[in-house]
């Protein structure tokens, strides 16, 4: 039996990343999704920074140009709880991305850190035949400043990687 690992995000073209990859492997393979998240919690004192705020990143001359890929809470929260409740909605995403591509049966798992680096480690851990992961469609500036999860599975996998688009 076939052993797929999907790799999603929260987007539209996870859930047809999934979608082609029961299309292709059927109903008789085993699923794993995976949702990675970079967003690590940080724990902060109480200052003007407030609970679940996400701070723009500002360049001089460059205007705002994203946000800072952490989520600040406050300092009465354990820090535990912070990382285990990360963990758990990079798990509920990958599940409700599994449910709405149509994969009832597929084990949906959490993670957090670097992207390519925890999905390579899932599919040595789970024994994945092959990743599937979709693409954005992003020109070189955008990839400048997010970088892409597909090339870097590409790059560093030694698990087969499909991409779909």
């Amino acid at each position: 039996m076939t052993h797929v690992l999907i790799a999603v995000d929260d987007t539209d073209t996870s859930v047809r990343a999934a979608g082609t990859a029961h299309r292709l492997f059927g109903d008789d393979a085993r699923y794993t999704v995976i949702n990675v998240s970079q967003h690590s919690p940080v724990i902060w004192g109480d200052d003007a920074l407030r609970s679940g705020m996400v701070y723009p990143l500002a360049l001089p001359g460059a205007g705002v140009i994203g946000a800072i890929p952490f989520t600040v809470q406050s300092s009465s929260v354990d820090p535990d709880q912070a990382a285990n409740d990360v963990l758990d909605d990079a798990e509920r995403r990958a599940d409700v991305i599994a449910r709405d591509a149509g994969i009832d049966t597929a084990e949906a798992i959490g993670d957090t850190g670097d992207v390519a680096s925890a999905i390579i480690a899932a599919a040595h851990d789970h024994g994945a035949d092959v990743i599937v992961v979709g693409t954005h469609d992003r020109g070189w500036f955008g990839r400048l400043f997010t970088g892409s999860v597909s090339s870097d599975l590409i790059r560093e996998s030694d698990v087969p990687v499909l991409i779909a688009r």
